[in-house]
């Protein structure tokens, strides 16, 4: 599929969000799996201290 011609207003759509609820693309059926392929997994399903290499928070 060519996402440059695609057009979403001629499927029902919505807006994609990451884990934290930050709107992303917006998706149809047609095209959701190719736009979200785009985006580390992490961002989809959220991340913890263990996916990361260096400290979320700073120790104090």
């Amino acid at each position: 599929m060519n996402l440059q011609e695609h057009e979403c207003v001629r499927h029902q759509s919505w807006w994609e969000y990451d884990a934290q609820r930050i709107p992303l693309c917006r998706v149809c059926d047609v095209c959701r799996e190719e736009k979200l392929s785009g985006y580390r997994p992490e961002i989809l399903r959220g991340y913890t201290q263990a996916d990361v290499d260096e400290p979320i928070e700073d120790d104090y």
